[in-house]
């Protein structure tokens, strides 16, 4: 039997079309082995979202294929498609396959060459990838978007993945019934931009409806998005959260920057006023909510001024979790051709104190937890001594770890309740009050 291994860089989309590309093959009648060594056939899904993405990606290559010069290699994703003729030049690697052709590697495996060289950007085909697990994982990945129209500056998505184009309503309630039916009591939504999912199907709002058709599926305890614009935020979508628990409230809200200014550069659809209105509400509205967000820092234009802006947004607005990234100047992207340019010196040392700043917010964050009563997912457990400890991921988006007398197992795709009392690091640790509220194990 032959054997296959996969290696993914980058967002969720990626991991879904892994598990998505992992199950076909397997069907071909591979086996899948969890070290690279030795393998037949290594799957690399990449990620070309910064610079640094895109060397990583290379860096991986290179060491696989020192320690398995046998193996047929396999790239998809986005550094395919913009780093064709570097990744031609590794023997190894038989196949490039772009994002608009991940549905057709088993096919490419079996001997079916690529006919389309030049994607069709608006291709449905894109969806035909399905998953009905998710390997190793209490929560399953649900893909319901992919693409993006918006076009910000500094990005490179639109150009890898092509417009927005929405996965149809029936299919995904399927595929969330499937999920349930093996055991997955929570779906994260993902998609490159999931604001404009039903758009292009002539769904208005549509994302809230949504919502609700999917925690109508029996088993389906929790529905979580992977990442969302601040433009989602309409009264339907907060009254959905606000009459169903099993919606989690934690909302990963992109901000990249707190200045007006450097928005503008960025071609970002929104205003800082427009930003913290958003914001607001959900915090008026859902008061247990828990907000993360995106900063770009050292952006081509962003000065000293503007860079203070932005950590004192981050400030206003207790963002518990802050994703940093320094600008990294893409191909094709019209901010690559921007004046400007901060110096790497400078980026750097912005990058220090925003960095200390965010983890100032999340410690605070974190103890202003102390004292509530979440339900968490439990992903794993092991003893501490006399007590068994936890770990899971609470419907608030919290890292939580449980801690119970070393008679009671928690086990693994639980839910349960705990109380939280003291930090942690980056989680928080917390009492078991029950010991379920929900009995279902999660493959």
């Amino acid at each position: 039997m032959p054997s296959c291994a996969f290696v993914t860089f980058g967002c969720k989309i990626n991991q879904y079309d892994t598990q998505a590309i992992r199950e076909e093959i397997i069907d071909l009648g591979y086996s899948e082995s969890g070290e690279a060594e030795g393998v037949d056939l290594l799957v690399v899904n990449s990620c070309t979202v910064t610079e640094r993405a895109g060397e990583k990606v290379v860096e991986k290559i290179r060491s696989l294929t020192r320690k398995n010069p046998n193996a047929r290699i396999i790239v998809t994703g986005c550094m395919s498609e913009t780093d064709r003729l570097r990744l031609e030049k590794i023997p190894e690697v038989v196949h490039l396959i772009g994002n608009e052709e991940k549905h057709r590697v088993a096919e490419v495996i079996q001997g079916e060459p690529l006919l389309d060289t030049k994607p069709k950007r608006r291709s449905r085909d894109i969806f035909n990838l399905k998953i009905s697990g998710f390997e190793g994982r209490t929560r399953a990945f649900l893909k319901i978007q992919d693409g993006c129209d918006s076009f910000c500056s500094y990005c490179i998505i639109p150009y890898m993945r092509g417009a927005s184009r929405s996965r149809d309503h029936g299919p995904v309630l399927e595929e969330a019934r499937r999920l349930a039916a093996a055991g997955f009591s929570e779906v994260v939504l993902t998609g490159i931009h999931l604001r404009q999912w039903g758009l292009d199907l002539g769904i208005e709002d549509g994302l809230a409806a949504l919502l609700g058709d999917l925690r109508r599926i029996e088993g389906l305890e929790r529905v979580r998005l992977s990442s969302i614009g601040e433009g989602a935020f309409t009264k339907a979508f907060i009254d959905a959260f606000r009459a169903d628990l099993g919606l989690c409230r934690f909302f990963h809200v992109p901000l990249q920057s707190g200045s007006d200014k450097i928005l503008d550069r960025m071609r970002r659809d929104y205003s800082i006023e427009k930003f913290v209105e958003a914001m607001e509400r959900v915090r008026d509205r859902l008061p247990d909510a828990v907000l993360a967000t995106d900063v770009i820092v050292g952006f081509p234009g962003e000065t000293e001024a503007d860079f203070c802006l932005t950590l004192q947004l981050l400030e206003r607005l207790q963002f518990l979790k802050v994703h940093l990234f320094p600008y990294s100047p893409r191909p094709r992207t019209s901010a690559a051709r921007l004046d400007g340019h901060v110096p790497p010196e400078t980026r750097a040392k912005r990058m220090v104190r925003a960095r200390e700043l965010c983890q100032q917010l999340q410690q605070r964050g974190l103890e202003s937890r102390i004292g509530d009563r979440v339900q968490v997912l439990i992903e794993k457990g092991s003893p501490r001594g006399s007590t068994m400890v936890a770990e899971g991921l609470s419907r608030e988006g919290l890292r939580v770890l449980v801690e119970s007398s070393s008679a009671i197992e928690i086990e693994r795709g639980s839910e349960v309740e705990a109380l939280l009392h003291q930090r942690e690091g980056a989680a928080i640790r917390a009492h078991l009050q029950s010991e379920s509220v929900r009995e279902r194990v999660a493959p």
